[in-house]
C-alpha cells in the first residue's frame, strides 16, 4: 500500500464495517471495532508503529505500587497510552488516548480488576488507531454528545457508593424487599435506617439474605393458612 503524505488520509476509507461487533443488551448495546484488527491494518500500512502503556505510581505509607492505569480518590480509574507510527520520510507521529475504565453498564468501574484494565487499554489503543489514521474513526461521531447523559450511580440517598460499602444493586434489592406486602412497617424503617447508616458489602449481602428468608417464611406461613 502506498503511504499518502497526510497521515490521516492512508486509512480513512478503508473498510472496517465488516469488523465491526456489537456488544450489550436489551437496554444498552455499542459498536466496537475490534482492537486486533485496528492494530494489524496499522502494522501492516506502518511496520514500525509501536504503543506504549503509560504507568502511575500509587504511593501509600506501607506499599509502593506501579499500575497500568491512573486511579483517582473514589477508587475508578483511567488508562493512558500512546501510538507511535513513523512516514516514508521517517518523521514520527504520535496520538495519546486516554479512556476511562467502564464496568458492564459503563459506568466508572470502582476498584477495577484486571480483566476490565486490560479491556480498557486495547479499546484505547483501537481508538487511538483511528484518531491517527482515521480508520473506523466514524464509530467515534458523537462519542462526545453521548458522555453529556453519563451519570455516575448513586445510592438511593444521592450518596456516591464507597469502596467496600454497599453497593447500588444492594441499595436498590433492599429497598425493593422492604416493599413486600411481606415485610411489616417496623421492619421497613429498621432496613431504612440500616440502609440511611452506610453499611458495608458484606454486611448488607448478610441483611438481603436475612430479609428475604424472611419474606420467604411469611409467604409460607400465608400459604399454609391459606389451605
Amino acid at each position: 500500500m502506498e503511504i499518502n503524505g497526510n497521515i490521516y488520509d492512508n486509512l480513512r476509507h478503508e473498510d472496517y464495517k465488516q469488523f465491526v461487533e456489537t456488544k450489550g443488551n436489551s437496554s444498552f448495546s455499542a459498536d466496537y471495532l475490534s482492537w486486533a484488527v485496528a492494530w494489524d491494518k496499522l502494522k501492516k500500512t506502518f511496520p514500525y508503529a509501536t504503543y506504549k502503556v503509560k504507568e502511575f505510581v500509587v504511593q501509600s505509607e506501607n506499599l509502593r505500587l506501579t499500575l497500568p492505569f491512573m486511579m483517582f480518590p473514589d477508587k475508578s480509574g483511567m488508562v493512558h497510552v500512546e501510538v507511535t507510527i513513523m512516514d516514508k520520510n521517517g518523521d514520527e507521529h504520535r496520538h495519546p488516548e486516554v479512556l476511562a475504565i467502564r464496568d458492564f453498564k459503563m459506568k466508572a468501574a470502582i476498584n477495577p480488576d484486571a480483566a476490565q484494565v486490560e479491556n480498557t487499554i486495547r479499546r484505547a489503543i483501537a481508538k487511538a488507531v483511528s484518531m491517527l489514521t482515521g480508520f473506523g474513526i466514524e464509530l467515534w461521531f458523537g462519542e462526545d454528545i453521548k458522555d453529556l447523559d453519563y451519570r455516575a450511580e448513586t445510592l438511593l440517598s444521592g450518596d456516591r457508593p464507597e469502596n467496600g460499602g454497599i453497593t447500588v444493586d444492594q441499595n436498590i434489592k433492599l429497598d425493593k424487599l422492604s416493599r413486600s406486602n411481606f415485610v411489616t412497617s417496623e421492619d421497613r424503617k429498621v432496613v431504612k435506617d440500616f440502609m440511611n447508616k452506610k453499611p458495608t458489602e458484606k454486611s448488607a449481602e448478610n441483611a438481603i439474605n436475612k430479609l428475604q428468608e424472611k419474606i420467604n417464611k411469611k409467604k409460607e406461613e400465608n400459604k399454609n393458612e391459606t389451605k
